[in-house]
């Protein structure tokens, strides 16, 4: 599980190639920096669909419960269709934010940090 996951929205392609280059330049300077878990949404739009309230619901019941056995037991504990749940276990799987593991799901990171740019959303 990491840490921190941190979040840009409203960043360019620009914006991560220039992140991505100051990380180069201090690593040629010798300026060790931890590896750090990033994802990058275009736009307020595209944070939402992704991390919609029923997926926060989810990523905080795992938090607070542990690994659900499976998406049938995490649809009972939130209370919702498995269907829904299973398309959100998908889609935050596939954003890096839970681990699969058999039938398991757990959390893949623990905390997640939000910035959110208006000049550019």
């Amino acid at each position: 599980m990491t840490d921190n996951l941190k979040i840009e929205i409203g960043g360019s392609a620009e914006d991560m190639g220039r992140r991505f280059i100051d990380a180069w330049h201090k690593a040629e300077r010798g300026e060790i920096l931890p590896p750090a878990l990033g994802i990058t949404f275009e736009n307020w739009e595209a944070f939402v669909a992704t991390l919609s309230p029923a997926r926060i619901a989810l990523l905080k019941r795992l938090a607070a419960d542990g690994p659900a056995p499976s998406i049938a037991a995490l649809a009972d504990a939130l209370e919702r269709p498995y269907r829904r749940v299973h398309d959100d276990v998908t889609a935050l799987h596939a954003a890096g934010l839970v681990e699969r593991s058999g039938r398991a799901i757990a959390l893949a990171v623990s905390r997640i940090s939000a910035h959110l740019d208006l000049n550019a959303a």
